[in-house]
């Protein structure tokens, strides 16, 4: 290749927009890492730094956009009309994503004839809060505690108190208001800056995943995880595509290009706390959702709407169900349906949170927990496509609320 021919290719890949360099640095980095092999976990590093500069970012995006958001919703009636109807929209498509991945699960059969020697005391599944004390935990007995340990739940509550309280102390707030406004233009932009290095972290993070695990790690287990990403697709493309053209009357392709950043990062991170700041940097600039509706709803939407993993629960439920030989009845479902939709909202604010509630939703209908070790071992395969239907929940569900109280800018949207 000739110095012109490099030089073209460099100036090329700075005039391409951010959403497709980040495609083409995943697109790469997986080929790289499957030949490779283990050797590109060399570069696993890289894609570290990148993950723990956006993980640095979480605790000022979400206190400053979510005490913004409520600086900005001032009304209390306009509060509570937008909690219900997020909540609504939660639940509904927390729904529809089990029946979904129930029907897909059951359809596939994954697990039927597999005979793995699976022990159930191999794994120690964490224990459920009782409803008492997920109730308990939901206020931080201190602060800084919260901060420290990125705990989503206790922060999201803090900063409604501390918005709210700002809002009822009127003129003499001033200062702190203006100060919170600054603050969150500047972590804003440490978000922009941040996000700049998201195709070089993308990179290092697919080839050392496709480096480390492989083509081949995913041909015994292959229809379960088939299961989860058609899951995945048939939500994206019956239930969002159809709500926001026949309900919402907007463009679906243009709310999937106007998330693909943070989508790709979901993927290739598998964490939806870690992608929070760029799903509110989408939002914002790509969407045309009023800072004040994405900086409450997208937080909140973290811990209460996790789409991915509803539909992870039930294809793992039927996986297990497979292995076991258990035939599951119409009541099975209807109790697999209730318990996943229930026992994932709030889930987002456990560690290890999959696996935990997994156990919980087996039990539920008597089932061992014998097979979770297998899972356990493609659990972040599957997790990067549940993480990624997670945050397009959650932008899905801001959008419609957005567009309902009328804090969506047209214009942006469609550009």
């Amino acid at each position: 290749m000739t110095n012109q021919s490099k030089s073209s290719l460099f100036s090329m890949w700075f005039t391409l927009q951010p959403w497709k360099k980040v495609l083409l640095a995943m697109v790469t980095g997986t080929i790289l890492g499957l030949i490779m092999g283990d050797k590109a976990l060399y570069l696993k590093p890289i894609g570290t730094l990148f993950i723990n500069a956006i993980k640095m970012m979480i605790v000022p995006v979400v206190f400053t956009a979510i005490v913004c958001a409520i600086l900005s919703i001032n009304d209390a009636k306009k509060m509570r009309r937008v909690s219900i109807k997020t909540l609504l929209i939660y639940a509904i498509s927390m729904t529809v994503a089990t029946v979904i991945g129930l029907s897909v699960a059951t359809l596939f059969a994954p697990g039927a004839g597999l005979t793995l020697p699976i022990n159930a005391s191999d794994m120690n599944i964490g224990k459920m809060p009782t409803f008492a004390e997920a109730l308990v935990n939901l206020i931080p007995t201190n602060p800084i505690t919260a901060f420290a340990t990125t705990n989503i739940l206790q922060i999201l509550i803090f900063s409604v108190f501390m918005g709210i309280s700002i809002n009822l102390a009127g003129e003499p707030a001033e200062p702190v208001r203006s100060f919170f406004q600054a603050l969150s233009a500047v972590v804003f932009k440490l978000t922009a800056l941040v996000m700049s290095f998201a195709p070089y972290g993308i990179f290092a993070l697919m080839a050392a995943t496709a480096g480390e695990y492989g083509a081949q790690a995913l041909l015994p287990l292959m229809k379960l995880v088939l299961s989860g990403y058609v899951s995945c697709l048939l939500l994206g493309l019956l239930f969002y595509t159809l709500s926001l053209s026949l309900f919402a009357r907007l463009s679906p392709l243009r709310f999937f290009q106007g998330i693909a950043n943070a989508l790709i990062l979901a993927f290739s991170s598998s964490s939806s706390t870690a992608t929070l700041p760029v799903s509110v940097r989408c939002a914002e600039e790509n969407l045309g959702i009023s800072r004040g509706i994405a900086g409450f709803l997208l937080p909140l939407g973290t811990t209460l709407n996790l789409n991915g993993l509803a539909i992870y629960l039930s294809i793992s439920t039927v996986f297990a169900a497979n292995i076991y030989g258990m035939h599951l009845t119409f009541m099975h479902y209807v109790t697999l349906l209730v318990t996943i939709v229930l026992t994932s909202m709030g889930a987002g604010g456990i560690p290890g949170s999959a696996l935990i509630v997994m156990g919980a939703v087996m039990s539920a209908i008597g089932l061992p927990l014998g097979a979770i070790p297998l899972i356990a071992g493609i659990d972040r395969i599957i997790d990067m496509g549940m993480t990624a239907t997670n945050v397009a929940g959650d932008l899905f569900a801001t959008v419609i609320v957005a567009k309902s109280e009328k804090e969506l800018d047209y214009a942006t949207y469609n550009s």
